[in-house]
């Protein structure tokens, strides 16, 4: 059953896609590769180093296991710059793993009371939701939440003692932190010797409205229906996702869950690039780590592959956003499942996950769209 809605969902996606393609544009502008941003060598060590060292130091002591969930913990401290200065890379850093840090308390507090836990996670969806249009940095950190909340949940699963997890997630991020500062400090002093290389950024984007504006600007939108339609779009997705792996125990639907989170768009489009990028690389993710699962890799094999993938991760999420999507989502299924024996139907799963998660995404997207054409009270 859970197959035959997930083709119908992938149906309506083609079509929806045929219609939004307008003579190959669409496409088009999903493949462009930019080179806008400039990305160094040494982003790209500190986040591959960063997430394949905890894994060979468990592998060294027979605990591979939490190996990948230190490796988790690594994945939300990297792909931070080399910045200006020390002062600046430690704010990114800061701003890119305290939410994480949230997600972390959140998922380890709830963890493992079945249906109540799976309600949990929509309910604290809902809030850092409606929390994220106070403005644009808010909206980035409480969809990085909701993501990591999903993730570190589902490890939560497989280790009880909840202490030993958030130490392992700890002690990954504070391990990648101090490479990409040690890396980000070469950097600086190498540009300094060399004055022809592109200076960095020097500072933080600053908002030009003071924060009694952006709250009021907060307050008037909330006022508005219009106002919570990524709220509602967002929670009942999830909400329908979580009830579908409550279901189905058995087939591992916390994929579900993860595709909704990472597919649904703050604005509603008709077919957003953003959507066709991400919804596009994650099924060719899902399909390539899964086949590389089937085969059963060696430890060593895996550490290498995490590590390549996690290193060119920056790199790919400022050339083009399919193939970041294409990177994060065998990234992330092999530090949930890469320590578990594979087990039959892994990739049929996985790939109708994927599909159910989009079609839901697509289907909320089309009655949001629905709702905003009707015309109001005359």
């Amino acid at each position: 059953m859970f197959i035959w809605m997930s083709l119908y969902f992938a149906l309506d996606c083609t079509r929806l896609t045929r219609r939004g393609m307008g003579n190959g544009r669409h496409l088009a502008e999903a493949l462009r590769w930019s080179t806008e941003v400039e990305v160094g060598a040494a982003e790209v060590l500190a986040a591959g180093l960063g997430m394949a060292g905890p894994m060979l130091v468990a592998a060294s002591r027979g605990e591979f296991a939490l190996g990948m969930a230190a490796s988790l913990g690594a994945l939300a401290a990297s792909g931070v710059g080399a910045g200006a200065s020390a002062r600046f890379q430690a704010r990114a850093l800061a701003i890119a793993i305290v939410p994480v840090a949230l997600a972390a308390l959140a998922a380890a507090a709830i963890a493992g009371h079945g249906g109540y836990t799976h309600a949990l996670v929509v309910a604290l969806a809902l809030i850092a939701s409606i929390a994220g249009g106070y403005s644009r940095p808010y909206a980035l950190a409480t969809m990085r939440f909701v993501m990591f909340l999903v993730i570190i949940g589902n490890v939560a699963d497989r280790i009880p003692e909840r202490a030993q997890l958030l130490a392992l997630l700890a002690a990954g991020a504070a391990w990648t932190a101090v490479l990409t500062l040690l890396f980000g400090a070469l950097v600086r002093r190498s540009r300094r010797r060399d004055p022809r290389r592109p200076r960095a950024p020097t500072g933080a984007p600053v908002s030009a409205q003071p924060a009694a504006r952006r709250l009021a600007r907060w307050k008037a939108v909330l006022a508005q229906p219009s106002g919570w339609q990524y709220t509602l779009r967002l929670a009942a997705c999830l909400a329908i996702a979580q009830a579908l792996r409550s279901l189905w125990p058995d087939h591992h639907l916390y994929w579900l869950a993860f595709t909704v989170v990472i597919l649904t768009p703050r604005q509603v489009e008709a077919l957003p690039i953003m959507t066709t990028q991400r919804a596009l690389g994650t099924a060719l993710g899902v399909l390539a780590a899964s086949l590389f699962l089937v085969y059963k890799p060696p430890v060593w094999g895996m550490i290498a592959c995490v590590g390549v993938l996690a290193g060119v991760r920056p790199l790919l999420k400022a050339r083009n956003y399919l193939a970041y999507s294409a990177v994060m989502a065998p990234l992330i299924l092999l530090l949930l499942d890469g320590s578990d024996p594979i087990r039959p139907g892994l990739l049929a799963d996985r790939l109708a996950a994927t599909l159910a998660g989009a079609g839901l995404v697509i289907a909320a997207n089309a009655v949001a769209r629905g709702f905003a054409a009707r015309p109001g009270p005359r």
